[in-house]
């Protein structure tokens, strides 16, 4: 089972990248998410997004966020 783990492709994820206001600028499908800006993972990659805020159905929480939930979470 080991093995097989290893040679699993680590699936896409999509990336929006937002500007100031919260408007999305571009979709990206990124092996991870970006150190520097303002980026959010979504659902698909969606063009009618650019130039608006993003649906909150289309908005997934960031892996730091789900982290640290799941710590408090399970430990309080």
């Amino acid at each position: 089972m080991l093995a097989l783990s290893l040679f699993r492709r680590r699936q896409p994820e999509y990336y929006a990248q937002l500007d100031q206001r919260g408007h999305c600028l571009a979709l990206w499908q990124l092996s991870q998410r970006p150190s520097e800006g303002k980026w959010e993972r979504v659902t698909e990659l969606d063009p009618r997004w650019i130039g608006s805020l993003l649906p909150a159905h289309a908005v997934l929480p960031s892996r730091e966020r789900s982290r640290a939930n799941r710590w408090r979470l399970h430990h309080a």
